[in-house]
């Protein structure tokens, strides 16, 4: 939509390019570049219908920056630098360096924005303040400050800006390698720093190149310094280590759990499902196994990072950080640029599993039992797997009396009621004895 080159819309599965005027012979569209990195699957494929519209497929879920780890943030701004470096050697150069530039198909990072790469003209590269915006700075941030990428897109669309990054990182940084990008002021970062970017406004085209190289290489170096630590990660109090420590599961109730859920699964073959309060992907995996797109979701950032780290690239997994007692709405111009999660979510799914997570909505976040089934209503196109939790269950007992609720709000009756009032049937429950849990299937009789 911000391009002048062009416009965007979307028709069922595909992406319409719109250009202003036809595109010169030599560019980058046009290029064996281009077609390479479709090929690698590090662009969006696209093919010409005339002189002037460009067809793409469209992504069936797409995440945004708001959504993910840090590993995710990284991963795109190690794709976007390559693509960068790699344009440079060929004669094009890269105007916007935005991380809103890159989707993830599944767990691999892909560069969209076809008209974002004109011909290079000069050694000053415009968009290294945009990359430091988008990606040094809020993963800098993240790694010294524990402020987390996604929380800072979250707060502006635009990422960190360099005051900010100044304020809240502190003067050591200026002794640091990050210390030229926080040089000057109005965006015109490091420019006083003449290994970083140079001081003269225009170059020739054959000077740019050399320039570049050390250029791109301070930025790899840089890039390399806020790399998420997966050691860090994994001994990070919080949700991350769930899969390990699960008293509440006795005997042989997690087996149980586990067999039941694999049965279902195989036998509805769902082609899309959601695990809500998925953690780190235990049962994400299991639907993933069966053939499914899986959409990963969870509060908790180091569990979505240790499940995007154990992920192939080519996985059919697209895991996302989302509080669900509070989903963003949309982003960008009117609000309508990028669409909120819940309207992403609406509808998209085969199956919903919310399993042992409808206590944490209905206490912990006192969100109505109506509606947390209503929403799991919106979500699916068909069937919903839930975990049902008794009154007798130690972790609701303790939720209870945290919030100071009584237990007798949440009965099994209750529960099934408020899923039942949704539109949904009970097909099958099966009890996860000795623990105190029942698994239920559930199919939408309503529309």
């Amino acid at each position: 939509m911000r391009d002048p080159q062009g416009r965007i819309r979307f028709e069922g599965e595909r992406v319409l390019r719109t250009l202003v005027q036809p595109l010169p012979p030599g560019h980058f569209l046009r290029s064996q570049l281009a077609s390479g990195w479709v090929a690698d699957q590090r662009m969006v494929g696209f093919e010409w219908l005339d002189e002037t519209t460009l067809q793409s497929p469209r992504f069936p879920f797409v995440t945004q920056p708001t959504e993910w780890c840090d590993a995710q943030l990284h991963a795109a701004a190690r794709l976007t630098l390559d693509l960068q470096q790699e344009a440079v050697q060929a004669g094009f150069d890269l105007k916007d360096a935005s991380a809103w530039n890159v989707l993830f198909d599944g767990c691999r990072p892909v560069f969209c924005d076809l008209l974002s790469f004109v011909p290079l003209a000069e050694r000053k590269w415009w968009a290294m303040g945009q990359f430091a915006r988008h990606f040094l700075f809020p993963l800098l941030a993240s790694r010294r400050r524990g402020l987390r990428g996604h929380q800072v897109f979250a707060m502006g669309r635009d990422g960190m800006s360099a005051s900010t990054a100044r304020q809240l990182l502190g003067r050591s940084l200026y002794l640091s390698r990050y210390g030229s990008l926080l040089l000057g002021e109005g965006g015109r970062l490091g420019q006083a720093h003449s290994s970083v970017v140079s001081t003269a406004d225009t170059g020739s085209p054959g000077a740019a190149v050399p320039f570049r190289t050390g250029l791109h290489a301070a930025l790899d170096w840089m890039l390399n310094g806020v790399a998420p630590s997966a050691s860090r990660r994994a001994t990070a109090p919080g949700w991350s280590s769930y899969e390990q420590d699960r008293p509440h599961y006795e005997g042989d109730s997690l087996d149980t759990k586990r067999r039941v859920l694999a049965e279902w699964l195989a036998r509805i073959a769902p082609a899309w499902v959601i695990d809500m309060g998925c953690n780190t992907g235990e049962y994400s995996r299991m639907a993933a196994d069966t053939g499914a797109q899986v959409v990963s979701l969870d509060a908790d950032h180091d569990s979505i990072e240790r499940l995007y780290r154990s992920a192939p690239a080519g996985s059919r997994m697209h895991p996302l950080v989302a509080q669900l007692d509070d989903l963003a709405g949309g982003r960008g111009w009117a609000g309508t640029e990028h669409p909120g999660l819940a309207s992403r979510l609406a509808a998209q799914f085969d199956v919903v599993m919310m399993l042992a997570l409808i206590h944490h909505l209905s206490i912990g976040a006192s969100i109505p039992l109506r509606e947390v089934a209503g929403f799991a209503r919106t979500c699916s196109r068909s069937w919903l797997i839930v975990e049902f939790i008794d009154v007798a269950d130690a972790q609701l007992a303790s939720l209870c009396k945290q919030r100071q609720r009584s237990p007798q709000e949440f009965t099994l009756g209750r529960q099934r009621a408020a899923f039942i009032e949704a539109g949904f049937s009970i097909e099958a429950e099966v009890e996860l004895s000795p623990a105190p849990r029942t698994l239920a299937l559930l199919r939408i009789t309503t529309e």
